[in-house]
């Protein structure tokens, strides 16, 4: 029920969206609605945008990072999409596979992968990148909407449909989900995409998430879709509201030195300054 809800709120969201087709071969998108503003990535001709706002001579558009960028507005035009659910069909009728009419020929879920590793890459570089005065997660969503842009672009798909596509699940895997357990905890934000459990030696490592604070209630979820084990690390959208917001679990890890002034070396032969070294682990917690 949790993810009919979700796909649904993201439904009903999308589609009370307006959007923007870009219709000039090879665009600038930008940081902040200047020509001098820092480039984020770059947009095509035919492709498609959430608009979240305009000025005279710009719109704000929302990329994959959930960031606003800009886009200068004599290069676009004002479109509608169409829900990849409804748009296709074949000879035969509606195909089983709607995001066929995103990317026909394209497996969906390898697109998945490929953005997955695009955001791993961004975590990577943000850690070595330095951007003007912008923070590192600045620059880490950053990096996030120019690499998953390359990404999609590589399959001429719309970022318009970025969240379609990482929802998918093909409808002829016959996925059934297992649950295995859950567990009420308190996290604490350490750094990027890094929680500590609090009051214990457990670290998780997530995918594209900064939700900063201290002591946040969460729960974690594990269980298997079909032979697949999966852990979510979940936050309350709002208090009273469930635990509905929610982020793979990518590693966990335990601490083994924590000190300040540590010095480590990479496995590139670097040698870096740190206060915390971790090992990978499995997620022990008690029922």
């Amino acid at each position: 029920m949790r993810h009919f809800y979700f796909i649904v709120l993201f439904t009903t969201t999308l589609f009370s969206q307006e959007y923007i087709e870009i219709i000039r071969p090879d665009i600038n998108i930008r940081m902040s609605p200047s020509t001098s503003s820092v480039i984020i990535g770059h947009a095509f001709s035919g492709e498609i945008y959430i608009t979240n706002g305009e000025t005279p001579k710009w719109y704000s558009v929302l990329l994959p990072s959930g960031e606003t960028r800009w886009i200068y507005k004599k290069l676009t035009k004002k479109t509608a999409i169409i829900s990849p659910s409804t748009q296709f069909v074949s000879g035969d009728g509606f195909s089983s596979d709607p995001l066929a009419a995103i990317a026909p020929g394209v497996d969906c879920l390898q697109v998945q992968e490929e953005l997955k590793l695009a955001s791993d890459q961004a975590n990577k570089d943000a850690n070595e990148e330095s951007i003007g005065n912008l923070n590192k997660i600045e620059i880490n969503n950053l990096l996030f909407d120019r690499y998953t842009l390359l990404t999609l672009q590589e399959y001429n798909i719309s970022p318009v449909y970025y969240e379609w596509i990482m929802m998918y699940r093909h409808p002829s895997s016959g996925t059934r989900m297992a649950p295995v357990s859950e567990h009420l905890v308190s996290v604490t934000h350490i750094d990027y995409d890094l929680f500590q459990i609090d009051f214990s030696n457990n670290y998780i490592e997530t995918r594209r998430c900064f939700k900063l604070g201290k002591n946040l209630d969460a729960m974690i979820f594990t269980y298997y879709e079909s032979d697949v084990f999966i852990q979510k690390l979940c936050f309350e959208d709002g208090y009273g509201k469930g635990f509905n917001n929610c982020y793979n679990v990518k590693n966990t890890y335990e601490s083994v030195l924590k000190e300040e002034n540590l010095i480590v070396l990479t496995k590139e032969g670097k040698i870096k300054k740190t206060n915390l070294v971790l090992r990978e682990s499995i997620l022990k917690l008690s029922e």
